[in-house]
């Protein structure tokens, strides 16, 4: 696999952590977009899920496409604090990481991970060591964009609307190709 074919992000993962931030179970996800659970666990565990299967997981889920991509957990009220262990608890699940093997990288019992969850701050100390175990940048630990202004965007309207066309095109081009090679598999029998 090339890398420009790779996903930045693992979609299977991020789909169970929409579904779970939004307050959903996997049954009545399930039912929503007419899939049994087991169809719906074998999603989560797809690093890589079609575009178009994507888009109908959002529309059931009442949220956009670039809403599925750029997700940072539940919208929080404004005022709410920052609560460094839900934000830990978030990342883990995110990133598919074992509770245990992050408490072994860390040096620490599973009970005294569990622990850090219910710590609303953390020290320098203790962010460092939980940074250098996931491992992420201590900035990328303490982003949360749903602080942010919801007009200040990375991209533009015209910049979404040209990567949607793109990934559309590209969909229907890689269609294309399948139904070619299945022809010229066929002429050569």
């Amino acid at each position: 696999m090339s890398a420009g074919s790779q996903n930045i992000i693992d979609e299977g993962a991020r789909l169970k952590q929409v579904i779970k931030d939004l307050g959903m179970t996997y049954v009545d996800f399930g039912s929503k977009v007419k899939l049994s659970n087991q169809s719906v666990h074998r999603y989560f565990k797809n690093n890589s899920i079609k575009r178009t299967t994507i888009a109908r997981f959002c529309k059931a889920l009442g949220i956009s496409l670039e809403e599925f991509y750029d997700w940072k957990g539940p919208k929080r009220e404004p005022g709410q604090k920052f609560h460094y262990g839900e934000r830990l608890k978030n990342l883990i699940v995110e990133r598919d990481i074992k509770r245990n093997k992050l408490a072994e990288k860390m040096g620490i019992s599973r009970r005294a991970l569990y622990n850090i969850f219910e710590r609303e701050v953390f020290d320098p100390h203790l962010l460092r060591k939980v940074c250098e175990a996931l491992p992420i940048h201590e900035s990328e630990f303490l982003l949360d964009a749903n602080l942010q202004d919801p007009d200040q965007s990375y991209e533009t309207a015209e910049q979404v609307k040209w990567r949607e066309k793109y990934y559309q095109l590209l969909e229907i081009h890689n269609e294309l190709l399948r139904e070619n090679a299945a022809l010229r598999a066929r002429l050569q029998a």
